[in-house]
């Protein structure tokens, strides 16, 4: 059974970061934070996380250290962490560079590649496979580095040689996925997958899986059993032995009416996408492929399909109370222990809650919410992180959470 076990605090506050792991470390760099001047307070620069001891600790470092950027990728290959594009900061522009860190030296290096480079991009994918870094997606501007408002979403992969530091010049690759940007992509069996992300121009949310192959240079649109994600963007996700777990994600709300900026609601949900099933697994999928009489089933088969396959009458119940009151943008239930049911919300009326634009990731006591019948008389409880159990899924599967 998968748990979540520990929640952290003290690490660098920011988004659209990029991270590697490296042996027992995580090397996070670049990012952002929104609402302080939060580059005066610490810099944005390369944060480490302990697995062993559960601490961050910022390394001293040295070279030619990238400029402050958001929306940039990293990979790692060997000791090494490759960073390309982003959007810089200081400079107002898109970036096309490509920068590697010795994590053993922590020594940073500007690569002068040779050839003709990718596009100045953000919010694309660079994954290794063998010893090259392979570039999807993103989103560019017509007029090269500078933000213009044309938006370009390429859908051609370029390849860096991280041997002779060069760009090569490739074939153009048959019946490629639309262009997108936020998505996921990761490495299994020497070709490369894309998940999900989101295409300005076509106003569209992807859900779709497909992988590409460096030796025929050629897409295929994958379609795995089991239901998948929804259509989303800004999830994360990574490869554990022959599995990818996906966690989180953002797509549009429900609720129609709002600009972008406000339709958009979070996900805390997590999927597997398991990539060799052993017969357990294939078992429980017969189960529920073929709707067989689940009475003398072992438990567990049992309890896997109700965790994945039962509404969740809670969150419904929820929904309908907070729909007359205007209340809340969305609502999630997060995570449970014993009869104590919690949740976290998005206020849309923001009038309700005086200066403040939003409340992100409050909890409330379920029992005191339906007890009480005005909003005024809402407990709000500060944010502290719940142990949610989830159940092992096979392919595309979702972790449902039951009274």
């Amino acid at each position: 059974m998968l748990r979540w076990t520990t929640h952290l605090e003290g690490g660098p506050r920011r988004v659209n970061h990029a991270a590697v792991s490296v042996g027992h470390k995580v090397f996070s760099f670049g990012g952002y934070c929104s609402g302080e001047d939060y580059e005066t307070l610490r810099q944005i620069d390369v944060h480490i996380f302990n697995t062993d001891n559960h601490r961050w600790f910022i390394p001293k470092i040295s070279g030619t250290v990238p400029g402050a950027r958001d929306g940039h990728s990293a990979c790692i290959l060997g000791k090494a962490m490759y960073i390309f594009g982003g959007y810089e900061q200081l400079a107002d522009c898109f970036s096309n560079d490509i920068h590697k860190l010795d994590t053993t030296t922590m020594a940073w290096s500007l690569i002068n590649a040779r050839g003709t480079p990718a596009r100045w991009r953000d919010f694309h994918s660079a994954t290794i496979v063998g010893t090259k870094m392979f570039v999807f997606g993103g989103r560019a501007d017509r007029f090269g580095p500078f933000h213009s408002n044309n938006e370009i979403y390429c859908n051609k992969i370029k390849v860096f040689d991280t041997e002779t530091n060069s760009w090569l010049n490739t074939a153009t690759a048959q019946l490629p996925p639309e262009g997108r940007r936020s998505h996921s992509a990761f490495s299994c069996n020497g070709e490369l997958y894309i998940f999900g992300g989101y295409n300005a121009r076509l106003d569209r949310h992807f859900n779709d899986l497909w992988k590409f192959n460096p030796e025929t240079f050629s897409w295929k649109k994958v379609e795995p059993q089991g239901k998948g994600p929804c259509p989303r963007r800004r999830q994360c996700c990574c490869m554990v032995g022959d599995r990818i777990i996906l966690f989180g994600g953002t797509s549009p709300c429900p609720e129609q009416g709002m600009g972008d900026e406000f339709n958009l609601m979070d996900h805390s949900d997590l999927y597997i996408l398991d990539f060799s099933p052993n017969l357990k697994t294939l078992c429980k999928l017969a189960v529920i492929n073929y709707s067989l009489d689940q009475g003398g089933l072992p438990h567990d088969i049992s309890c896997y399909h109700y965790y994945q396959f039962t509404d969740n009458v809670l969150y419904s119940a929820l929904q309908r109370y907070l729909a007359p009151l205007n209340f809340a943008n969305f609502c999630h239930i997060s995570g449970f222990k014993h009869k104590e049911i919690k949740l976290y919300f998005f206020l849309k009326n923001q009038q309700q809650v005086g200066h403040n634009h939003e409340v992100e990731r409050h909890l409330l006591d379920i029992s005191n919410f339906f007890n009480k019948s005005k909003t005024e008389k809402l407990g709000v409880q500060n944010y502290s992180a719940p142990l949610l159990s989830v159940q092992q899924t096979l392919s595309w599967s979702s972790v449902r959470i039951s009274e």
